[in-house]
């Protein structure tokens, strides 16, 4: 029973930090408003410690930006596992690389690599052919907007080093932003 309580009688310099992973068997403690005390965690379970459901591949992820930059030469399909990617358009052949089902939440960005393309557009498309993407890139200083479009082109020797497209998805459709300094470098088609 004296275990119990063993946390309410110790000095702030009596714990000690833990600086490796915790062990089976190790505890945190955290305030409980309900109780109005400590209340002892597992800290091994992550949605117990920290309050997330998010697992360890997604944190890695989202929290190392270089596993989620992808350099692309041909012919994508996204997944949305693949969410939160940066992809790298670096080759002179144009290639398509299609959007998953919609998905509340699911994020690409895209840039023009340093091999830009040449021979034909690169272009972003919804899957099933559907016409979801809503939003506007900003071309050589102009808005060029999308209004139930279907297909993000990527213009062939106007699509330059470092311009990039972002979509994101609400569950309903795509939003599109993105930055292209040559006018007509970015279209939108149904």
């Amino acid at each position: 029973m004296a275990d119990d309580y063993a946390l309410a009688y110790k000095k702030i310099t009596e714990l000690t930090t833990a600086t490796g992973v915790p062990a089976s068997g190790d505890y945190n403690v955290r305030w409980d408003a309900s109780t109005g005390g400590p209340v002892k965690i597992d800290a091994t379970s992550l949605t117990d410690t920290v309050g997330t459901t998010a697992t360890a591949d997604e944190l890695n992820m989202a929290a190392d930006s270089s596993a989620n930059t992808e350099l692309v030469t041909t012919t994508n399909v996204l997944t949305a596992a693949e969410s939160g990617a940066t992809l790298v358009f670096n080759t002179a052949t144009a290639f398509v690389t299609t959007l998953p089902a919609l998905a509340k939440g699911v994020r690409y960005k895209f840039y023009a690599g340093a091999t830009e393309v040449t021979g034909g557009n690169h272009t972003i498309a919804c899957t099933n052919n559907d016409n979801t993407i809503h939003g506007q890139c900003t071309v050589a200083g102009a808005l060029v907007a999308a209004a139930d479009e279907g297909v993000i082109n990527l213009v062939a020797d106007k699509f330059l080093q470092g311009d990039w497209i972002e979509v994101f998805c609400d569950g309903v459709g795509w939003y599109v932003s993105g930055q292209v300094v040559t006018s007509g470098g970015c279209t939108f088609t149904t």
